[in-house]
């Protein structure tokens, strides 16, 4: 994992955060319309300011992977009590990518790419890792 560079390319897109998340959400309600409902009693720009402080504490916390393991568990916990299912979890990547690349614009590299595409799937473990403890259920 480069550290340096997630973190380098995380404060570039740090001022565009309302664009990044508005984009991520369009981007995931055009790909996937069936996670929509999910969404039906979600305060949406609540929900987008969380996402934004949760890249940030993951950012914040890439070398301190007993916190990020703490903190990821907990929220896919919580989000297997929204409904996430295992599929949604590689939608969310792809669509967050999606969004990060176009607000990056020419800042987005294959290197770039790798390394988020890395860091989400890892983060998608543990979030399942938590998810399927909360329901009982092997990970």
């Amino acid at each position: 994992m480069n550290v340096t560079l997630l973190r380098t390319s995380f404060e570039a897109l740090r001022p565009h955060a309302p664009a990044l998340v508005d984009r991520f959400y369009a981007i995931l309600f055009e790909r996937y319309p069936q996670v929509k409902p999910l969404f039906a009693r979600t305060d949406l720009p609540k929900q987008k300011q969380m996402l934004v402080q949760a890249l940030a504490l993951l950012v914040a916390n890439l070398e301190k992977p007993d916190v990020l393991k703490s903190y990821l568990g907990m929220l896919g916990a919580r989000h297997a009590g929204y409904g996430t299912q295992q599929a949604h979890y590689a939608a969310v990547g792809e669509c967050l990518l999606a969004a990060m690349a176009e607000i990056a614009g020419p800042l987005w590299t294959d290197d770039l790419e790798r390394e988020w595409a890395a860091t989400y799937g890892a983060v998608a473990s543990l979030m399942q890792q938590g998810a399927a403890a909360a329901v009982g259920a092997p990970a």
